[in-house]
């Protein structure tokens, strides 16, 4: 079996790479998705995973697709699966 690099919790991409490159902090992000900062706290702190429904408002608010959030989600958690399973 190939051996698949770690992968990224969803939350770690969005902390590191759209929220730098637009300069929002986690409250800022907050805002503009309309929910509470505790949610996107969990994310970036991998406490809480991105759900197809926060995928579409990531979609419309930062220019992405809905389907790479859930992708990620979905190979991540699989991962994770598998290393309890192990």
């Amino acid at each position: 079996m190939i051996s698949n690099p770690l992968p990224m919790h969803p939350g770690e991409v969005l902390s590191s790479v759209y929220m730098v490159e637009l300069g929002l902090n986690q409250t800022s992000l907050a805002e503009l998705c309309g929910c509470a900062p505790r949610k996107i706290n969990e994310i970036v702190n991998k406490k809480r995973s991105i759900s197809p429904a926060f995928a579409i408002i990531l979609e419309k608010k930062l220019g992405t697709s809905a389907e790479m959030w859930v992708r990620m989600q979905a190979d991540y958690d699989l991962w994770d699966a598998r290393q309890k399973v192990a």
